[in-house]
Parts: structure tokens; C-alpha cells; sequence
């Protein structure tokens, strides 16, 4: 008995130590956590303000509350779970799963070197031709894919913070030239503030001169457009080869990596190229200094008599049959805009549009028109277009007025000009691109028509038709119908439900769209047809149009638009407002950093990134179009050299053929260099014949 009773009291007093020492613990992690998370308020208030005001106005639950497991470390249940985070060892969990995702790393990949044949002539397209000879080369010798993560890599992106003891282990043994940090739960940002020192996280990386991207609180649908904003202001080399790293398990958590990877490739989307850039240079010159007036809105304002009239933009997908009555009754009661090649299916329909729009720059746009009507026949309409557009395009029309595309090296040099010798700033149109129904539909929005309805403009197939049956893409005696591409891979939702298949341009046109379609307010959308659901526009039918019953004076209204939303400028480009020698002098620098001598992966990257970071502080300067001149070509080859570094464990065999790379992009850098003195005023000269040989090739 007396021994049961001595047992029981040591069980006793042991209980009582532990009660105590919890207590001990929960006290001095109060104390500890309190102090961090103030200091962590600090930093954010200082490096990252927006996130600091939702941190500062976050209302606790009333019952959060952290779950102390020693002196400074602690777990968490989220809001809506039964159980912690990480269980009775936090530290041991934590340093398994580090320890596990560095051992056992993925990566974000982009497969390159196919092995090209051309006869292409142009700058660009000769030498991306001879990089993916190089990289074919490379992949085709089967090194040894790295698997685990090296010291240093380019970029990361952790999705999960939970209570953050991952991040200062994992930054512990690793460098990040870019480190994106994703968490959809601001609670458990939140909560990290008291568990990890984040002062000192941002600190470090701020001195070590590397970049951190913080997302808190965002949904996936917010997601990856921030992300994709992010490389778009830095460079999408920052994210094309990344580490990727998932904290925990939860049902945002997942829908972000989803979308990171079902849109992974529009990183690598619309980045130009040189040759891009100097043609649509020298068009908006030559646009300029031929007198063409240019879309100019005052801040005044001012109810213009037109925004009450309902807009229709008329698209070329096959949707468009079905409207053909509807569009014959409305005709004199609607502003009508035809995207491209949609002219062609309105005129066999009846159909007289009130605009034609086009946006594509190559001569090809130019050929294209005169093979599929008679010249005369383009005189009856009038031409919305932008900076960039093939000069001779513009004198077909009866009127045509431009807007700046942006981002361009043409809108940006034009911008500038006009602002200072005429102190008007011409604002670019909003998302007008990538296909020409976002341009339409930007100038229908940018000129303040408060009801727009989108015809034709499917973004996806639901069969094997991918344009109208009156399209001229249908013509098989037509070059053009030998361009289409039927490769449509991605699977959206259908206006009324099912799904659509639609092509990357498509599915990036939607997605264009409906964020022109989200900072809209005041306007409202319809998409009219059987192709992809637009987020924020309302789905109709063909009979679900109401037909407006007022005929409208159109010749006033289009006329009232040309005289209250273009302006005449007056103005001329000469050789001695473009600055050549800093052009030159960009270049040479550029070389000379290319030209530094390297000794292993991490130091040949970095010559990169400084090459980069060089080109991109033009970016929000008077000479952005410099930058936006190299800026595309500078993507497509620091993406794949990027990947090339970080693709195998064979680091001397990865750095020779790094070294031709290299040699590859210095060649380039030096012809581009000569040539934009001597071309830069010079229109585009690839015509329809090069456009069909290349696609036959």
C-alpha cells in the first residue's frame, strides 16, 4: 500500500512539473512571440505596406490561440480544422519535411532544343533557330537531371506559410535569386508573425541583393495574375525555372499549385522580339509623321452622345452564324466594330460595321487585305488600329484613327514625344491583345459605351470549326486558310455550360478580356453565342438579345467620335529624336557582362540576372523604349540559358555549353546593335508569301 501511495504521489508531482513547465514555456513564448511579432509589424510597415494594413486590421477569432510546444515553438489549429498543423514534434516535422522536399526536389521545367530548319531571314528567327540547334544538342546527350536542390537556384515559390518554420531552415542552406511565397490563409500569416522572425528573413535577402514576392489572403483566381504581373515588371526569367515547395495540404493550397501549372506556360507568352519591336517602331513613326490622328480622351468629364448606344463587337468564330439576322436588324440601331477578318463575313452577310479594327503589324495584314476584297471596297469603312499597324494599311480606309498599343517600343517613344512637344499624354488602350477582338473590344470600353455585346468572339471551339462558314478562313484557294491553328489544347468552360476547346491564344485572349471586363465598372458585358464562358459578362442567346428600337443618326454618332476621342498632332519624327547612341551604348554594356569570365553555374547565372536587372531599370524611364526595343529578345534567350544552367548535375559539360550559348546571345546583342541605326525607320517586308512559307516549313 505504502508503495502504490509513493507512486502515486511521484505521478503526482511529475504531472505538477509538467503543469509548471508548460506554464514556464506558454509564459516565456508569450513574452518571445509578442516582441517578434512587433518587430515583424515593423519591417512589414516598411517593405511591404499593403500587406502590413491587412495584418494591422485582421480581427482575431475568438478563439485563436496557439498550442506552445517548447519556449519558442508552438502549433496551430486553422480556422475550420480539428487538428494542429504539425503535431507534438514541430521541429522534428518540420526539419523532415525540409529535408525531404531538398533531397527530393520538383521543379518547374520548360522543354527546349527541337531542332529547327528555316530560310526565315530575320534576326530574331535565325538566331532563336540557332540557340535550339544548341539546346538540342545539349538535352539529346542524356546527362543526369539534378534531383536535389543545390545550394543556389534561380527561383522558388513556396505555396503554404502555415507558422513559417520551413522558410528560415530552408533559406538556411539555399540562395533564391527570386523567392515567391504564397499563403490564401491570412490567419495563418497572421499567426507566423508570432513565430518566426520575418524581420530578418526580408532583411537578409534585401542585402544579399535578392527579391521576395509575398501573396497573403489571395484566392487562385488572384493567384497567378499577380504572379504573372510580377514577371512581366521583372522578367519571366525570374520564374520560368523554379523550385517549388508545398508546406501542407488544404484545398486553396492545392487550387494555387493547380493553377500555377495548368498556366505555367503564359510565363512564356508575348514577350516580342527584336524584329517586332523595330517594325512597329518604325509603322508608328511612319503613322505619326503621315498625319493620322490619334485616340486622345481629356480627363474632362463630358457625356459623350455615343455611350448610351449599345456596342457590339463582332468576332469570326463560328458563334457568328447564328447572329447573321440579328446583326442585318440591329444594324442602324448599334455601333458595330469588325475584329480582322471578320469585315469579310459581315459584308457577304449585309452587314455594313461602322469600324474595322486590326492590330497585327506585318505586311502580311496588308496582303491579306487585298487578297480577300477589292482595294475599292475598303474605302466605305473606317479603320480603328494602333501605332504599330503596316502604314499602307491606314491609306486603304476612308478614315482611320490610332491608339497606342502599349506595351510597345513604339507606344512608349510616341508617348514621350507627344508629351513633350505637345504636352498631351495619350494613354495606351487597355489589354489590346494578343488577338484583335481584345483591341476591339478595348477601344469599344476606352471610348465609354456603357453596353457592349461580344458576336462571334468564342475564344474556343465546341467541333471542328473554328472560324464562321463565311469566313475567309474557310477558303481553301486562300493562303490564309493554311494558317490556322486547330491546336486547341486547353478545355474551358462553355458560355452555357459544357466545355469548349480553345488554342494558347484563345485562352489567352479570354483571360485578357475578362480582366478588362473586371476594372470596367459601370459598363456591362454580354457574350452572345455558344463559345467560352467570359467571367463577368452575361451569357445569351441569340434570342436573348433585345433589340434596340431606335434608329440612330450612325453618320453623326461615328463622326462625333472621330472629332470628340482623336486628335490631329501636327507632329514629325526626326533621326536626332531617336537617341542611337544610347541604344549603342545599352548594347555594348550588355556585351561586356556577357564577356565577364565565369567559373562555375551560380556565378554564370548571376551574369544573367545583372544583365537583366541592367535592361529592366529602363523600363519606367523616358527611354523605355530602348528597353522594350532588347527586352524580348533578352526573354527568349535568358529563359532556356536560364533552365540550360539548372538542368543537369554535369556542371563543366552544362557551362560549355553554356559558353556557346552565351556566344550565340552576344552575336545577336552585336547585329542588333548595328542594325536599329540603320532600320529603324523601315517598314516590315514579311509579306503573306513569307508568312504561308514558314507555316508549310
Amino acid at each position: 500500500m505504502t508503495n502504490d501511495l509513493e507512486k502515486q504521489l511521484e505521478e503526482l508531482e511529475a504531472k505538477l512539473a509538467q503543469v509548471v513547465l508548460q506554464e514556464e514555456c506558454e509564459k516565456q513564448f508569450s513574452e518571445i512571440s509578442k516582441r517578434r511579432f512587433s518587430k515583424n509589424l515593423e519591417a512589414f510597415e516598411k517593405y511591404y505596406p499593403e500587406i502590413f494594413e491587412s495584418i494591422k486590421n485582421y480581427k482575431k477569432r475568438s478563439d485563436f490561440k496557439f498550442i506552445v510546444r517548447t519556449s519558442d515553438l508552438a502549433d496551430f489549429v486553422p480556422s475550420g480544422q480539428d487538428i494542429p498543423l504539425y503535431g507534438v514534434d514541430v521541429l522534428d516535422t518540420i526539419e523532415k519535411q525540409v529535408e525531404r522536399y531538398s533531397n527530393n526536389a520538383f521543379f518547374s521545367m520548360t522543354k527546349y532544343g527541337f531542332g529547327v530548319q528555316s530560310d526565315d531571314y530575320r534576326i530574331h528567327v535565325r538566331y532563336m533557330h540557332a540557340l535550339d540547334n544548341l539546346l538540342a544538342d545539349f538535352y539529346g546527350k542524356k546527362f543526369t537531371p539534378i534531383s536535389k536542390l543545390p545550394k543556389h537556384f534561380p527561383s522558388a515559390i513556396i505555396f503554404g506559410v502555415g507558422l513559417g518554420y520551413h522558410i528560415p531552415m530552408l533559406l538556411e542552406k539555399h540562395t533564391f535569386d527570386y523567392l515567391f511565397i504564397s499563403e490564401p490563409d491570412l490567419e495563418l500569416f497572421y499567426a507566423s508573425l508570432y513565430c518566426i522572425d520575418w524581420c530578418e528573413i526580408i532583411h537578409k535577402i534585401d542585402i544579399d541583393g535578392r527579391t521576395l514576392f509575398l501573396q497573403v489572403g489571395v484566392s487562385y483566381k488572384d493567384f497567378f495574375a499577380t504572379l504573372k504581373s510580377v514577371a512581366t515588371d521583372i522578367g519571366a526569367f525570374s520564374l520560368v525555372r523554379s523550385y517549388c515547395y508545398q508546406h501542407y495540404p488544404s484545398t486553396e493550397v492545392n487550387e494555387l499549385i493547380k493553377e500555377f501549372f495548368e498556366r505555367y506556360g503564359d510565363l512564356q507568352l508575348g514577350f516580342g522580339f527584336y524584329n517586332d519591336a523595330i517594325t512597329g517602331f518604325a509603322h508608328g513613326i511612319q503613322n505619326l509623321n503621315n498625319g493620322y490622328p490619334f485616340f486622345y480622351r481629356t480627363k474632362e468629364k463630358v457625356k459623350l452622345p455615343h455611350v448610351d448606344i449599345p456596342a457590339f463587337i463582332v468576332g469570326n468564330g463560328p458563334s457568328l452564324d447564328d447572329a447573321a439576322d440579328l446583326l442585318r436588324q440591329i444594324n442602324d440601331r448599334v455601333i458595330i466594330f469588325a475584329s480582322g477578318t471578320a469585315l469579310g463575313s459581315l459584308i457577304k452577310m449585309g452587314v455594313n460595321p461602322d469600324f474595322h479594327v486590326l492590330v497585327e503589324r506585318p505586311k502580311s495584314t496588308y496582303d491579306i487585305l487585298l487578297d480577300t476584297q477589292p482595294k475599292e471596297i475598303y474605302k466605305k469603312f473606317n479603320l480603328l488600329t494602333v501605332d504599330v499597324m503596316y502604314p499602307d494599311v491606314l491609306d486603304l480606309y476612308n478614315w482611320a484613327g490610332v491608339g497606342l498599343k502599349g506595351p510597345e517600343a513604339s507606344t512608349f517613344f510616341i508617348y514621350q514625344h507627344v508629351g513633350i512637344k505637345k504636352q498631351k499624354l495619350l494613354i495606351p488602350l487597355s489589354s489590346s491583345g494578343p488577338l484583335v477582338v481584345n483591341t476591339a473590344l478595348s477601344y469599344a470600353v476606352s471610348m465609354g459605351f456603357k453596353d457592349i455585346y461580344l458576336v462571334g468572339v468564342d475564344n474556343g471551339y465546341i467541333n471542328q470549326a473554328t472560324h464562321s462558314k463565311f469566313s475567309i478562313y474557310v477558303d481553301e484557294s486562300l493562303d490564309i486558310a493554311k494558317t490556322v491553328n486547330k491546336n486547341a489544347r486547353h478545355k474551358l468552360e462553355g458560355n452555357f455550360g459544357g466545355t469548349v476547346m480553345a488554342t494558347d491564344l484563345l485562352r489567352s485572349a479570354k483571360i485578357q478580356m475578362e480582366g478588362l471586363i473586371a476594372s470596367s465598372k459601370g459598363t456591362v458585358f454580354y457574350n452572345v453565342g455558344n463559345g467560352a464562358k467570359l467571367n463577368g459578362a452575361y451569357p445569351l442567346t441569340i434570342d436573348d438579345v433585345i433589340c434596340p428600337q431606335q434608329v440612330i443618326n450612325k453618320n453623326d454618332i461615328v463622326d462625333g467620335i472621330k472629332e470628340n476621342l482623336f486628335i490631329d498632332l501636327d507632329l514629325k519624327v526626326e533621326s536626332d529624336d531617336v537617341d542611337f547612341a544610347l541604344f549603342s551604348e545599352v548594347c555594348e554594356h550588355m556585351i561586356s557582362i556577357c564577356e565577364e569570365r565565369y567559373s562555375s553555374i551560380a556565378e554564370a547565372s548571376d551574369l544573367l540576372r545583372r544583365q537583366a536587372r541592367y535592361i529592366y531599370a529602363f523600363s519606367n524611364t523616358r527611354c523605355a523604349y530602348i528597353f522594350h526595343m532588347i527586352k524580348g529578345s533578352l526573354l527568349y534567350y535568358h529563359c532556356p540559358m536560364i533552365t540550360m544552367l539548372y538542368s543537369f548535375e554535369e556542371e563543366e559539360q552544362t557551362l560549355h555549353y553554356f559558353s556557346k550559348a552565351m556566344d550565340l546571345w552576344v552575336k545577336y546583342l552585336k547585329e542588333i546593335k548595328s542594325d536599329f541605326p540603320v532600320n529603324w525607320n523601315t517598314k516590315c517586308d514579311w509579306g503573306m508569301d513569307m508568312e504561308f512559307k514558314s507555316v508549310l516549313q
